[in-house]
């Protein structure tokens, strides 16, 4: 009898501990892939309900794209373009690398009904929040992503 208990009691343990082992698991992996910050997810955000004009507008507010002429005229391209790929859907954080403390590259492929382009953010960390430091768009990868001319690598799952 006593022999069982053991056998339960240690079984028990294991299994905890497994489990504490894939909690750790994602929180190390959710720490190396940092969450994309509010000021991108916004921008986002409203693109789907409005449009890409007003996401440009959410993107500049606040940091050195403010009053820019550079997103005047990437707006005015999305118009022309939202005609060609149709409506937005979604975004995919494709990757993120830190600069410094201040400072993170965001790499995104942005969905839309007929096809995807592809983005480039700078992101600059003020006293209050993250502002858009300055962004690109393509309709080619490799043109935002250099890496991925260079490499045969699929970056789908």
């Amino acid at each position: 009898m006593n022999y069982i208990k053991v056998m339960l009691r240690s079984h028990l343990v294991l299994a905890v501990g497994c489990i504490g082992l894939l909690w750790l698991a994602q929180a190390v992996e959710a720490v190396s892939n940092p969450s994309v910050p509010m000021v991108i997810q916004d921008g986002f955000t409203i693109w789907a309900k409005s449009g890409a004009l007003f996401a440009f507008e959410a993107w500049q507010k606040g940091g050195f794209l403010e009053d820019s002429r550079k997103v005047a005229s990437q707006s005015s391209y999305f118009r022309r373009l939202d005609q060609a790929i149709g409506n937005y859907k979604s975004y995919d954080l494709v990757e993120s690398k830190g600069i410094g403390p201040s400072s993170q590259i965001l790499y995104f492929a942005v969905n839309f009904e007929r096809g995807a382009l592809y983005a480039r953010f700078l992101v600059y960390r003020t006293e209050k929040a993250w502002v858009v430091q300055d962004m690109d768009f393509s309709t080619k990868p490799e043109a935002v992503m250099p890496w991925v001319a260079f490499q045969g690598v699929s970056y789908a799952e």
